[in-house]
């Protein structure tokens, strides 16, 4: 095993976490940010992105905060976290057998993929049920689908399906202003249909049921906090959310948490950036006056 020492660990390479790690790194802080897959998080399935006046596409948006991580300093480590321990300095271990210490730790990590809590869902996981526009969207092209979920990171996925599929139908609770090409019901998912793969899906609108034909569910409900690599002593709420306060500090010191994974956070870019640089300061405050 090896073991390495930093500043601050930011888990979890997607917008908050490489924005904490940027600004860290910024500050004159020792910094590493290591994420199981390649940096962006969720930005690399993403298509166009609507949050700022110039519009970008996820992997634009993930290659310009990694560079400017990179260019500040932060080092890019790649390994699946999956312990987290001590007091301050904190080690983290990941599966390929890699220690890394810090006296601070950033948790970053998102949420697990979604789920509709259905019995028979993992039948259709693969043919039918899909987590991801960009990579499955063209091969639904012309048929109808529908989106689970209508805020945030799922209203981004609804958008890039828009002149794919034939027809897109987002199960949720519409906005204010619908944007054009998409259908809205308000309601949820009960049922999945379909012998060689998905065909059609229930949906529940009060006390009414309706089946609406459907060869893909791109599933953005049911996201649970990818945490599990935690310790217990990290206070969390009902759905599992890391608490924090408005600069994302735990309740453990030297702990903090940025994103999705936190509670009270918003699934979108802009909050995700704002967010990590919320936290970012919050780090710099705390190691500053420790030293």
């Amino acid at each position: 095993m090896n073991t390495l020492t930093h500043d601050v660990i930011v888990i979890g390479a997607g917008p908050a976490g490489l924005t904490t790690a940027t600004e860290a790194a910024r500050a004159g802080l020792k910094c590493l940010c290591l994420d199981k897959l390649a940096p962006g998080g969720v930005l690399i399935n993403l298509g166009e992105l609507h949050d700022f006046d110039e519009i970008f596409s996820g992997t634009q948006m993930a290659s310009l905060l990694t560079d400017d991580a990179v260019v500040a300093g932060v080092e890019i480590g790649f390994g699946e976290v999956t312990k987290l321990s001590g007091d301050g300095p904190w080690t983290v271990e990941t599966a390929d057998g890699e220690r890394y210490t810090s006296r601070a730790v950033v948790v970053a990590t998102g949420l697990n993929k979604g789920r509709l809590g259905l019995a028979n869902e993992d039948d259709y996981e693969g043919r039918g049920i899909s987590h991801c526009a960009a990579c499955d969207g063209p091969l639904y092209t012309g048929l109808p689908v529908v989106v689970a979920g209508a805020e945030g990171w799922a209203a981004m996925e609804a958008r890039e399906l828009i002149g794919l599929a034939g027809s897109v139908t987002v199960i949720g609770s519409p906005p204010d202003e619908k944007p054009e090409g998409l259908a809205f019901i308000d309601g949820r998912i009960v049922g999945l249909e379909g012998n060689n793969g998905l065909e059609s899906i229930v949906v529940e609108s009060g006390a009414t049921r309706n089946t609406v034909p459907a060869s893909a569910v791109f599933v953005y409900v049911g996201q649970s906090p990818a945490a599990e690599f935690l310790p217990e002593t990290l206070a969390r709420d009902a759905s599992g959310h890391i608490v924090v306060d408005e600069d994302g500090r735990t309740s453990v010191p030297t702990v903090f948490a940025a994103g999705d994974v936190r509670a009270g956070g918003r699934p979108y870019l802009s909050d995700a950036i704002a967010d990590g640089q919320r936290t970012a300061k919050a780090v710099v405050a705390a190691l500053t006056k420790a030293s």
